[in-house]
């Protein structure tokens, strides 16, 4: 019984790829992260399954995520986890090249694709979205740099007028430097900020305009902290449009005062 156990131990090792393969449980398998680079954004698609996810190909003008995977189960489990701004709207999924029905949910930032199918060997899943990057958020106007890993997202918290940035891939050098802004955030009266690498406060640099922060491989989440932070871009933009409505209807009025 012993040397099963061990067998069984050492096949399950050689089989995990090297790419992020975590293994969670009996039940479901591995989990596989993927950075994906498009536009000067960063993203990263998550799968996790009782099977290997050996690849992953993004295309921006098809707007579509392909995982290749590979199978040496008959009934395989796959949960696929990708942001909303990467691509969204409606989802066409195939299987093989085959129109694939499954379950679907869209949560606040991400979406989850949960599939079940059958088969042992090499499967092409294809997901396709009819928008890409059509969220414009509160990292797009953040000018940034990160060393020895990736932000996968970056949040505000008007509650705690903070800025949120979850690592993903961090290594043991890692450097998040942002150029301050008053368009952004604003520090408190004597110029400082509070910083926080995952709920615990830290130093930082200042560098002419830029806040530098030193990070190692364990950083989950990195949290800035001042007296005011822009919210993000959609949910002032009404606002926005709605003022520049307002300043062109006035602004013709006043034309007309002169004619």
């Amino acid at each position: 019984m012993i040397k099963l156990f061990l067998i069984l131990t050492i096949f399950t090792i050689i089989t995990v790829p090297a790419i992020d393969a975590t293994p969670l449980s009996d039940k479901t398998g591995f989990r596989f992260s993927f950075p994906v680079e498009t536009d000067g954004h960063s993203f990263v698609v998550e799968a996790t399954g009782n099977l290997q996810v050996t690849s992953l190909d993004f295309d921006k003008e098809k707007k579509s995520i392909t995982l290749f995977v590979q199978s040496s189960l008959e009934n395989n489990f796959l949960e696929i986890i990708f942001p909303n701004d990467l691509i969204g709207g409606n989802y066409n999924i195939l299987l093989d090249d085959d129109e694939f029905i499954t379950k679907i949910q869209d949560g606040k930032h991400s979406t989850f694709v949960t599939m079940e199918f059958s088969g042992i060997g090499s499967h092409e899943i294809e997901i396709f979205g009819t928008t890409y990057l059509d969220t414009f958020k509160i990292k797009d106007v953040i000018d940034l740099e990160v060393y020895d890993a990736y932000v996968k997202e970056i949040e505000d918290d008007q509650s705690t007028n903070s800025l949120i940035f979850t690592i993903h891939d961090p290594g043991n050098d890692g450097k998040l430097s942002i150029k301050l802004s008053d368009d952004i955030i604003i520090p408190f009266d004597d110029g400082s900020f509070i910083v926080l690498i995952d709920g615990i406060e830290t130093d930082y640099i200042i560098d002419g305009d830029n806040l530098i922060i030193s990070f190692d491989s364990k950083t989950k989440q990195i949290e800035i902290i001042g007296t005011y932070v822009i919210p993000e871009f959609h949910e002032i933009a009404p606002l926005v449009l709605a003022t520049s409505f307002i300043a062109l209807i006035v602004l013709k009025k006043y034309k007309k005062l002169f004619i």
